[in-house]
């Protein structure tokens, strides 16, 4: 797991260490990896919330995105992480 944003390495670093996140996180700071999944709000210059499940394999399994109001249901990424892990047995 990892997560990427448009924030800076110092800006992330402050955040896992206050944090105490178990996964690292990425800077995307020319916003490359934010266009290239689609979901950059480019009137504000920086990415929508968004989730996006990747296997193994490098293929896309789930994924959404929404405003910052929008809350992520971890139970549904739980659901999702749980079925690809079936699928490869």
């Amino acid at each position: 797991m990892l997560a990427i944003s448009g924030d800076s390495p110092a800006c992330h670093t402050a955040f896992a260490a206050a944090t105490k996140l178990p996964f690292p996180l990425l800077s995307d700071l020319h916003r490359a990896v934010i266009r290239a999944y689609g979901v950059l709000d480019a009137d504000r210059n920086v990415a929508w919330r968004s989730t996006f499940v990747i296997d193994r394999d490098g293929i896309l399994r789930w994924g959404q995105a929404g405003d910052r109001q929008m809350v992520r249901d971890g139970a549904e990424i739980l659901r999702v992480l749980d079925l690809i892990e079936q699928l490869r047995s």
